[in-house]
């Protein structure tokens, strides 16, 4: 996620129309929004997010259409996991400017994070057709995969195994060290397939397909983990 720098915000974003009429001397910005910035760089630093989030709300009512402070306030729920105050942000700022694929993103991580797992589809896929980036496909390909959507996400996975890209770009997955590993991002889309044999009821061809992502990308630890579920799995007592 990119970062939303303010003062940029601040400087490029029509200030000078704000409502308050404190300018400081040589400046175009108004003292109150010159302030309001302040305060909340400054509680970024010392890890307040509460006045963070307040400086942006007073900087919001001075300036209700700028789209980057909207995207501030959004990534600063989002760092918190207020899910759903990220989300709602994220809509305002999507009012305001449809194209804005960085609300696009924070509504979708949002709604995801909260389980609702079709609108977060409904904006990865509003942000694919704006950005055609294989990685946000993914992202689609794995939704669709939860609402048990198994061709669509076959589909989306076959455009991204087709890519070549896939071969270069890569997904971060979590291991028992802590560490985590960066996946080939093709690798991880045959993961996919295999995961919708497997929730389809095809053993074999699950297991068949675990191994064949193996051969891709050795040491997969979620897919060794996969298989070994899959091939032992546990019974009731």
């Amino acid at each position: 996620m990119k970062n939303i720098l303010l003062l940029i915000a601040l400087l490029g974003a029509g200030f000078a129309n704000a409502q308050s009429q404190e300018i400081a001397p040589g400046d175009s910005i108004p003292w109150v929004l010159r302030k309001q910035s302040f305060i909340y760089n400054t509680a970024k630093i010392f890890n307040d997010p509460i006045i963070a989030r307040t400086a942006l709300y007073n900087l919001i009512a001075e300036n209700p259409g700028n789209v980057a402070l909207y995207d501030s306030l959004s990534l600063l729920y989002i760092q918190y996991n207020q899910n759903a105050s990220a989300a709602l942000v994220a809509q305002q700022s999507l009012q305001i400017d449809p194209q804005n694929q960085f609300a696009m993103e924070i509504a979708a991580t949002g709604f995801d994070n909260l389980g609702v797992k079709d609108r977060a589809l409904n904006y990865y896929e509003k942000l694919y057709l704006a950005n055609g980036d294989i990685n946000t496909l993914y992202k689609i390909s794995f939704l669709q995969l939860e609402l048990n959507r198994y061709t669509e996400s076959n589909t989306s996975l076959d455009i991204i195994i087709g890519d070549p890209q896939s071969d270069t770009n890569t997904i971060r997955f979590p291991t028992t060290d802590g560490n985590g590993q960066n996946v080939k991002l093709k690798a991880a889309a045959h993961r996919v397939k295999a995961m919708i044999l497997e929730q389809k009821g095809d053993v074999e061809g699950a297991k068949a397909k675990y191994l064949e992502v193996l051969e891709m990308q050795p040491g997969f630890q979620i897919v060794q983990q996969q298989l070994r579920d899959l091939t032992n799995p546990k019974t009731g007592e």
